[in-house]
């Protein structure tokens, strides 16, 4: 099957992440000027109220740093907001200017073929083997072979109809599948909390995730000091009360850039796996993986993981394998040496297994 297509300036749009941030809501930044504001506003709100309290009369001169607490507020929001507009502006340009370096994107030529799947333009011809190919992702805007180096996007809009489509999507799962153990029963299951932490609790203490934490635990000790010593400093005098809020806001900061919360996944999740590898199903994206492919893998009582690399992992619980453990142990003890974090691995550009 031949597809011939362009890629437009919106399709491409499409495959870009969507910028997250919002007015206010940066969350290392807003917290900075809301302390600092804080800092001017609590105390003089406090001395009014024991001042009335005390039948005296309302100290004008407290007022001075509510007014300036609220107009840095409003005038931190409004900087905020050009702020992102610019950044939004600066982000569409680097995206034009990144679509206009993608080669031969008014003409390209997909064909699978008995071989393998080839993108042909005029810069030339690449062909990927069938073999190579290790998943399939479905967006809105673009059906998405995966191969071991590379992936190969094609519009829908490329196809004159659905059934054209239905057709290309069906011939790349066939590929996909041609090793999959069709005559094994799945391993069907959907992943809970209890699975993520009993993963980055393995993760940490056998599969070298532990060098992370403390890369990130030094330097946010170094903060809990600095930030320690702000305040005592400004109870006595001897350091600027506007000093420990900013040191705050420089930790919360370094947390948001280091200690980013990763997006998890609760959906269902279908496995199969056999001698030669697994593949996996979910309702977005398929892949298979052989044993080769895999740095190892780790357990304990709760889950296995198989690692691609010292930074990617699956996760399979074996609550989810029941009576189909023993089948799966044998499986990876002969196909896979236990996972060490000291050997040198390369670290694939891939997406999630």
């Amino acid at each position: 099957m031949k597809v011939t297509f362009g890629i437009s300036l919106d399709e491409f749009r499409t495959l870009q992440p969507p910028s997250q941030r919002r007015a206010g809501r940066n969350t290392a930044y807003a917290l900075i000027i809301a302390l600092i504001c804080l800092f001017l506003i609590v105390p003089s709100i406090v001395l009014i109220i024991g001042q009335l309290n005390e039948g005296r009369e309302f100290p004008a001169a407290v007022v001075a740093p509510i007014a300036l607490g609220i107009a840095l507020c409003i005038l931190t929001y409004f900087l905020d907001t050009r702020s992102i507009r610019r950044a939004r502006l600066r982000r569409e340009r680097e995206l034009r200017a990144a679509y206009e370096r993608v080669h031969c994107r008014d003409e390209r030529t997909m064909e699978a073929t008995p071989d393998g799947l080839s993108l042909n333009c005029k810069c030339g011809l690449v062909l990927r083997p069938w073999t190579e190919l290790t998943g399939f992702t479905e967006t809105p805007s673009f059906l998405i072979a995966l191969t071991r180096s590379e992936s190969f996007p094609v519009p829908k809009s490329a196809f004159s109809s659905e059934g054209e489509l239905t057709e290309f999507r069906q011939l790349i799962l066939e590929k996909l599948h041609t090793d999959r153990p069709f005559t094994a029963c799945p391993v069907e299951f959907v992943h809970t909390r209890g699975d993520f932490w009993h993963a980055k609790m393995l993760h940490m203490r056998k599969g070298g995730g532990w060098r992370r934490m403390v890369k990130i635990l030094i330097p946010a000790a170094a903060f809990i000091y600095f930030i320690s010593a702000a305040v005592v400093g400004a109870r006595s005098g001897r350091l600027p009360a506007w000093l420990a809020p900013l040191a705050i806001g420089g930790f919360a900061l370094f947390l948001a850039k280091t200690a980013r919360p990763q997006k998890l996944y609760y959906g269902p999740l279908c496995i199969y796996f056999s001698d030669e590898g697994f593949h996996v199903v979910d309702p977005a994206s398929q892949s298979r993986r052989r044993w080769s492919e895999l740095a190892g893998y780790l357990e304990d009582k709760h889950v296995y993981l198989l690692y691609l690399n010292p930074r990617l992992y699956r996760i399979v619980p074996k609550r989810a394998l029941g009576r189909r453990e023993t089948e799966f142990r044998r499986l990876i003890d002969a196909a896979l040496p236990p996972f060490d974090y000291r050997r040198t691995v390369p670290v694939a550009d891939t997406a999630r297994i």
